[in-house]
């Protein structure tokens, strides 16, 4: 790693951030089941266990991606970040934090408020940890003013976003509208906006270093995601905006926002196809991080485009909002958007010490095939109980129990079908942590 500590420390965060993916498919997988099983014996009610999803879901990206940012941002200026102490403070700090956040939350102790679930003193911690991250960085842009990227600055900038939209969260609004639409701005413009910019970061980097694409098609690539993601990700929010108080003017921003958010995901499939037509062969190391950023596109366009852009039309969201469908669509958007390629990079600062074998390749493709079979089979299923949920409970207006017996059989595949995604997490996280062990020292 060439003395920079900044890498070093970065291998803390995507390992913590790995350890609790793993946990996230084990904690999905029992939830699932307690769903159908409404008298599942377990120690942690369903309520509460869906809160401690849903915080996972939140947070492990949010510590994975401080840790690409600090490692990237150091490949990219070829200097060290400002300062190694302060970044291994906001590590201790993040993991108080976190693990505080999901402790409490599994004990039953919570505010009652969907997503930000967890006591308002942990997402002061998490916040904390957010602005010292941010000012790490900037001080180390500053320093290096001279050989600031566009990939280092962008991912700076997802990370100031990150900590402006989780800090209003950390108060409580007596006005409901207030509250909900404060909420969305980390259930939505963190993966839609904040998340994109850091993620688009790792794949220039990425992609120049593997060759897969030159460096002023992914710099221009760069900049269109960056201002899209910024315009689409603040006025594409409104689709979450539509039924909770807001102007009726919403209704048409939300969803053309929505979908200029979609166009440069296609560019960046062009230019992915573009640079496989021309790559040399790519080695076992590099293969397994694009098979990730190949699974984070296809998601991405399928659930969070094609999908996405669906369920904000107005008179289809008016009856799917809220129904499984919507839960179907999150499950794509998260990994399509921001989980894969946190996997992704994680996995390229780990395996950078390490020769990966033929076997150990072998049992990495098969955990991303889980990943994807299972992601597909849970997404299709509830997409499936949603629509009978939408059609028999919203039009045909049949009682919400009733329609529940009725879609209880998709519920069931889908947790069967969950425990390939589990299976698959558990594999990649093996992989990713036993290759953290063997490099520890180098």
């Amino acid at each position: 790693m060439k003395g920079f500590l900044g890498k070093q420390i970065a291998r803390r965060y995507v390992l913590y951030a790995v350890f609790l993916f793993g946990i996230q498919g084990l904690v999905a997988l029992l939830g699932a089941t307690s769903l159908i099983v409404p008298d599942f014996p377990s120690p942690i009610s369903y309520e509460y266990g869906r809160a401690v999803h849903l915080a996972l879901a939140t947070f492990w990206p949010v510590i994975g991606m401080m840790g690409m940012v600090y490692y990237f941002t150091v490949d990219q200026l070829k200097a060290d970040i400002y300062s190694p102490r302060l970044a291994r403070w906001q590590f201790v700090i993040l993991l108080i934090a976190s693990g505080g956040l999901l402790g409490t939350l599994a004990l039953g102790i919570g505010n009652g408020r969907e997503y930000l679930d967890g006591l308002p003193v942990f997402y002061m911690g998490i916040s904390l940890g957010l602005l010292l991250g941010t000012y790490n960085l900037i001080r180390t842009l500053w320093k290096n003013r001279r050989k600031i990227t566009p990939a280092a600055g962008i991912m700076t900038v997802g990370v100031v976003f990150l900590s402006v939209l989780l800090i209003p969260n950390v108060l409580r609004f007596n006005n409901p509208v207030a509250d909900e639409a404060v909420k969305f701005w980390v259930v939505h413009l963190w993966e839609e906006m904040a998340f994109e910019l850091t993620t688009s970061g790792f794949i220039a980097s990425f992609f120049v270093t593997a060759g897969i694409a030159a460096k002023k098609d992914i710099e221009k690539w760069l900049y269109l995601e960056a201002t899209l993601s910024v315009i689409g990700g603040l006025f594409g929010t409104g689709h979450h905006y539509f039924w909770i108080g807001f102007p009726p003017i919403w209704l048409f921003l939300g969803p053309v926002f929505s979908f200029i958010q979609v166009l440069p995901v296609f560019l960046l499939a062009y230019l992915i196809y573009k640079g496989f037509k021309k790559h040399k062969p790519f080695s076992l190391r590099e293969k397994l991080a694009v098979w990730l950023i190949l699974s984070s596109i296809f998601h991405h366009l399928t659930g969070a485009t094609l999908l996405g852009i669906l369920i904000t039309i107005p008179w289809i969201n008016l009856y799917t909002h809220g129904t499984y469908i919507t839960s179907g669509h999150a499950h794509l958007a998260l990994f399509g958007t921001i989980g894969f390629l946190i996997l992704a990079g994680a996995y390229a600062i780990l395996i950078e010490e390490d020769a990966l074998n033929k076997k150990t390749y072998g049992y990495g493709v098969s955990g991303i095939i889980l990943l994807n079979l299972g992601l597909i089979g849970i997404s299709l299923c509830l997409i499936l109980a949603g629509f009978l949920q939408t059609y028999l409970w919203r039009v045909m207006g049949i009682d919400f129990m009733v329609v529940s017996s009725v879609i209880n059989p998709y519920l069931i595949l889908r947790a069967l079908l969950g425990s390939l995604f589990t299976l698959g997490a558990a594999i990649l996280s093996f992989l990713i942590i036993k290759t953290w062990w063997k490099t520890r020292k180098a």
